[in-house]
């Protein structure tokens, strides 16, 4: 019996000694850049679990250890970055294409579509899906993004005087035009249906968050036990059956042409023509049909696709739409440029307007707008990367570090956009003309609202240009009030930008 407890111990010793060793790199590393140390396998996970706190978290500890540095999540070594210099080389390195190992939560729940996956399955699926982005493709798009903010006026028109939460609006006119142009199909979501499905989208982002800042439940075996991964179930279900509608096969098909379904966006509907949009499912259908997607490819793809399409835009929507509403000097700028390219008649109520790529050219003022907004709140926050080969690094600080294979990399973009020895004393205002109107020179990645680089998101054009559209429809017709001022918006920190309580507007006709 002792012989056999001094064998377990020594046994037990070896492999700790075992384990240290193959990890000497790591510790290395964390020499080098000296952050936080956390506790022991948990490392920093109570620190950071509470999403509301996280990123008020991180940019405080970036302010006692210089950055980047290393610390730890549970077991793995992550480098903590918030300087432009070195995102410019994660970003633009092809050893960090790859997102963060937890990202695999997000595949699990949604699908291993572009936002999740790794090389070499994203960089084929990225070449064969571009084109369903690309600039003539969005320009088509513009008819139902004009269509679609006239609606959405008609719907604030309702609701003048009152007191409201407008990114439950914004969201269903976002959603709208995702399923529109991504999907070929218009969907009809200024009701009640749609609340099942913002909370589906809710549910599975907070679940993945809670999961990712929780070591303890990275082990499959221990998450499926979990009262979250059946909440997780339970979303993922909505949504598979929401996006199944969308596709251009029978819920039977498993692999290859057969059982497609007839195209869905032929037909003009409400004086927009679909046939000339070649749309993300247009797309999809041509690679089934040559063998280069399989339909579980495209169910990944289209779950994610529609999820980021209307997620990450109407989170950056509505945060333009509060800027402009806590800052009613600059929303009458907007106004004054607004009413200069779109004159208003005098003997009509011209509410509805078709913005033409020429005037959204024009809009220079608005761009300034959304940047500063996206500068301030960015849509989302925190991208993670994964070192899939050592990656030789000079810090700012002058330091050669090597980062070994394996290494998790935390991208703050948030904390970035408002440090102040990037952006000047006023960092944390909202100061449309100063950061964005002036000539001043700042480093090009210290503004990455969409990233940059080698995996820049898809759909940034996208975004940009439905924003614009959307902003010139609303505030050429509608002056937005709130009490809410800056400082008394609590942000919380997930896959995409949140708040912990949204204010109210009002909205008032110009």
């Amino acid at each position: 019996m002792v012989m056999a407890t001094n064998l377990l111990i020594i046994a037990v010793f070896l492999l700790w000694i075992y384990t240290l060793w193959s990890r000497r790199q790591f510790y290395k590393a964390f020499l080098q850049l000296p952050g936080p140390l956390g506790l022991p396998v948990v490392g920093l996970a109570f620190k950071m679990m509470k999403p509301e706190n996280f990123l008020q978290y991180m940019k405080d500890i970036a302010k006692e250890y210089k950055t980047p540095f290393i610390s730890w999540m549970g077991s793995q070594c992550f480098l903590y970055v918030n300087d432009p210099e070195t995102m410019e080389i994660i970003f633009n390195s092809a050893s960090c294409t790859n997102k963060g190992d937890v990202y695999r939560f997000m595949a699990h729940a949604m699908g291993d579509g572009l936002f999740t996956s790794s090389s070499p399955r994203w960089n084929n699926h990225r070449r064969l899906l571009n084109p369903a982005f690309s600039r003539k493709t969005i320009q088509a798009f513009l008819p139902v993004f004009n269509l679609e903010a006239n609606s959405l006026v008609t719907k604030l028109a309702m609701n003048q005087g009152r007191k409201l939460e407008i990114y439950e609006l914004l969201k269903k006119t976002v959603l709208e035009v995702a399923c529109q142009t991504t999907m070929g199909r218009k969907m009809n979501f200024q009701n009640d249906s749609s609340t099942a499905i913002f909370q589906a989208y809710n549910g599975i982002t907070e679940t993945c968050v809670t999961r990712m800042l929780s070591p303890w439940l990275y082990p499959d075996w221990v998450y499926k036990l979990s009262t979250l991964f059946k909440r997780q179930q339970q979303y993922s279900a909505v949504l598979q059956q929401f996006v199944e509608n969308f596709l251009p096969f029978d819920g039977n098909v498993t692999a290859s042409p057969f059982g497609l379904k007839e195209n869905l966006n032929t037909d003009d509907e409400d004086g927009v023509q679909k046939s000339k949009m070649q749309n993300f499912i247009d797309k999809v259908r041509e690679c089934i049909e040559t063998g280069k997607l399989t339909c579980q490819d495209v169910r990944d793809e289209a779950n994610v696709m529609v999820a980021a399409t209307f997620e990450t835009t109407a989170t950056a929507l509505y945060f333009v739409c509060l800027c402009l509403a806590m800052h009613p000097e600059c929303q009458d700028k907007l106004y004054n440029e607004l009413i200069e390219i779109f004159p208003k008649s005098s003997e009509c109520s011209d509410t509805n307007i078709a913005i033409t790529i020429d005037q959204l050219e024009r809009m220079r003022y608005a761009e300034m707008v959304i940047n500063e907004s996206m500068r301030l709140f960015s849509p989302v926050p925190m991208v993670l990367r994964s070192v899939s080969k050592d990656l030789p690094l000079i810090s700012i600080s002058g330091k050669h570090v090597l980062l070994p294979k394996g290494t998790q990399i935390a991208l703050d973009i948030f904390n970035m956009h408002r440090n102040e020895q990037i952006w000047g004393q006023h960092a944390c205002s909202f100061e449309p003309e100063l950061h964005f109107g002036s000539t001043r020179e700042r480093h090009s990645f210290a503004f990455v609202p969409f990233t940059k680089g080698l995996r820049m998101c898809i759909g940034y054009r996208y975004a940009q240009m439905l924003m614009k559209i959307m902003l010139g429809h609303i505030f050429r017709n509608f002056r937005i009030l709130t009490n809410t001022q800056l400082k008394d918006l609590h942000i919380k920190g997930t896959i995409s930008l949140k708040l912990c309580d949204y204010p109210l507007c009002t909205i008032e006709a110009r």
